[in-house]
């Protein structure tokens, strides 16, 4: 009995000795560390020519000079224009001949990336204005037919839609948005906005209409059909005209800039400066895009010029200062009672045009 007892305990614990060891948890590679950057900025490259904020047309030759401190020499040296890269020069180059694209004008930016010895580096930014190299076409004209128009309703914004047209009108206390007849120029339905508003200009966008005013950065969205406000919206600068390319806003602020405008959130996504051969072009004011261009009255002058809306160059412009006689211009009773408000008609393809308290609106075709 006890020699069987030791075989049992012995088969036991041999039984016991060869369970599976348990099993090992497989190593964790360690995380990647990511390879430091041990470039170092110094202060080295400069410009030498041209001087900052020069003046240049389109298409003019410019000599891009540069130099290093002496301690620092570089290896090379990249030469970016509006931050794309347009050249690399080898050591010992001091200068860069360079043509201005016609691709924007007002102000446009060189840099200089210089790479010097033991992983350093240097940058240097100089601003330059460009402006067109030629005159913007003159544009001549053909009266169609003259409408009635409001002459109380100072105008700031037009737009044609349908057969109708609607307007806005500005000044503390009259301001407001309408809908009216071309042929009669009977109001068909208004809205008054807050006597402590000024109006400025309107566009219509999905059904909408959305309304500027000139101070207080605040903005209005209007369905079409009824004037019920449907919300609101802000701007950090003064709202003048307004209109849209696509599903796109393009804004004016009486400066000469144009803002592009996201309408979902009315973020700026782009502005350009607007520039003709003589420079910029400031006071632009009611806006229409008509034909890949925007159209933008000059506040007070009876100028309205039409706008690459991508690049802020002029491209045309049209005089209208024969559109009233001069019995009716002395009727009027306010030296700002000038020319504002452009609509176009794509069935037609001609616009309406008026100005603040006249007493005509025009549809004119353009030769």
């Amino acid at each position: 009995m006890s020699y069987f007892y030791h075989v049992v305990c012995s088969l036991l614990l041999i039984s016991c000795n060869n369970s599976p060891a348990p099993k090992q948890a497989e190593p964790v590679s360690p995380t990647p560390v990511p390879a430091k950057n041990n470039t170092k900025y110094i202060n080295s490259i400069q410009f030498t020519s041209p001087s900052p904020n020069s003046t240049f047309n389109y298409h003019d030759a410019v000599k891009i000079a540069f130099s290093t401190k002496e301690k620092f020499p570089a290896d090379s040296i990249q030469i970016f224009w509006n931050g794309e890269k347009t050249a690399t020069t080898g050591a010992g180059k001091t200068e860069y001949d360079y043509r201005i694209p016609a691709t924007k004008t007002g102000r446009n930016t060189l840099k200089l990336v210089a790479f010097h010895p033991d992983n350093k580096r240097s940058v240097a930014h100089l601003t330059v204005i460009v402006k067109p190299d030629r005159a913007p076409e003159h544009l001549s004209y053909k009266i169609i037919r003259e409408y009635p128009h409001d002459p109380k309703a100072y105008t700031q914004g037009l737009v044609y839609q349908d057969g109708i047209l609607y307007e806005s009108t500005g000044q503390y206390g009259e301001s407001g948005i309408r809908k009216q007849d071309i042929k009669s120029g009977k109001i068909l339905s208004a809205l008054s906005i807050d006597n402590r508003l000024f109006g400025e200009g309107i566009t219509l966008l999905n059904d909408k209409i959305y309304q500027l005013t000139w101070t207080s950065g605040k903005g209005f969205i209007y369905d079409l059909k009824t004037f019920s406000l449907e919300s609101t919206f802000t701007y950090n600068t003064q709202g003048w005209g307004i209109t849209t390319i696509g599903d796109k806003l393009i804004m004016s602020d009486g400066s000469h800039k144009l803002y592009h405008i996201a309408p979902s959130s009315f973020n700026i996504i782009k502005e350009v400066e607007v520039y003709d051969h003589n420079g910029p072009v400031k006071n632009l004011n009611e806006l229409e895009y008509i034909n890949g261009l925007v159209w933008a009255n000059v506040w007070m002058q009876d100028r309205i010029v039409m706008i690459d809306p991508a690049t802020g160059e002029v491209k045309k412009e049209l005089d209208l200062s024969r559109l009233l006689s001069g019995a009716e211009r002395a009727k009027l009773n306010d030296s700002d009672d000038v020319l504002n408000g452009i609509a176009w008609n794509p069935e037609k393809e001609t616009v309406y045009v008026t100005g603040k308290r006249w007493p005509k609106l025009f549809e004119i075709k353009t030769e």
